[in-house]
């Protein structure tokens, strides 16, 4: 991911929103040229919606395109990886973050990336100590909240984040498709190699200033509803990453994660109830993406 973090970091920055996100009421700016990324998915029994969201945000994105509001009144039930509202969120987020003295960061990573990280946090007006207590990801992951704070995007403003507070306010029935717990520990079993891998990718992101550009872009083309150029930015990061590492990457962030989702979505279509799936965009796109992998399984996918 050498030079931006694109779909990658912001599908983990859905984990890290947990320990920021704040309960701001709905934004006030309109967004009538917003198109999002929204499928139709139908069985014999029900109509599943597939959203895919950004994990982060700005004001521009609400209110949400008319198609979204739509599906989002039709569903009586919102089906998300993980529902960052809860307390056992916040938990389980918190405890996969930091290592366990006196095991620290400075045990697992080069000394000239440990060098690196002092440089860019003395920018933010943190001390070194704030990264030697974090584990790799996770420390990517606050890097790129500090980053892209910079320009006004911001967690609390992620979409997924948006429908959930909205969906316990008008009391409509959350399930989770995976879990915070679930994906803490997906991250910690990543091979030490794609954890530090994507850190430099972060810091490399921070240095160039590509980080925040490659983010702004994402948010772009999700108005746009440029589910390609999204595929595209998820594999660039991907393919600009060490093989080892990029394949570690690659399986565990998508293609493992999505063959599971498709199963359960596949169980929420088999009953009776409408159902509005959001989850990130980069598990949309791509021939192992959610409509890929619908649509293989014979159900009526269609574009909205």
């Amino acid at each position: 991911m050498e030079g931006g973090s694109g779909i990658v970091l912001s599908r983990l920055i859905a984990l890290w929103c947990g320990l920021v996100v704040t309960t701001s009421g709905l934004p006030a700016t309109a967004a009538d040229t917003n198109r999002g990324l929204l499928w139709e998915v139908r069985s014999p029994q029900t109509t599943v919606y597939l959203l895919g969201t950004i994990h982060v945000g700005e004001a521009s994105l609400y209110p949400l395109p008319e198609s979204i509001e739509a599906a989002y009144e039709a569903s009586s039930v919102l089906a998300l990886e993980a529902d960052l509202t809860t307390q056992d969120a916040l938990s389980s987020a918190s405890a996969g973050a930091m290592y366990e003295p006196p095991d620290n960061l400075e045990k697992h990573v080069p000394p000239a990336l440990m060098h690196e990280l002092g440089d860019i946090l003395s920018t933010y007006g943190l001390p070194a100590d704030f990264a030697r207590a974090m584990k790799p990801q996770m420390l990517a992951m606050a890097l790129t909240m500090f980053e892209i704070g910079k320009v006004g995007l911001d967690a609390s403003l992620g979409i997924d984040l948006h429908l959930a507070r909205r969906a316990h306010r008008d009391g409509k029935r959350i399930v989770e498709l995976e879990s915070v717990d679930a994906q803490m520990r997906m991250l910690a079993s990543m091979p030490e190699e794609a954890q530090v891998a994507m850190l430099e990718s972060t810091v490399d992101g921070i240095r160039s200033g590509t980080l925040v550009k490659d983010m702004v872009a994402l948010i772009g083309a999700w108005k746009d509803g440029d589910a390609e150029k999204l595929d595209r930015l998820a594999m660039h990061d991907l393919d600009t990453m060490p093989p080892a590492a990029a394949q570690s990457l690659r399986q565990s962030l998508y293609d493992e994660r999505n063959r599971a989702m498709a199963t359960k979505i596949a169980a929420l279509l088999a009953g009776k109830a409408v159902v509005l799936v959001a989850v990130g965009a980069g598990h949309m796109t791509g021939d192992e993406g959610l409509v890929a992998l619908l649509t293989a399984r014979g159900y009526s996918v269609r574009r909205l």
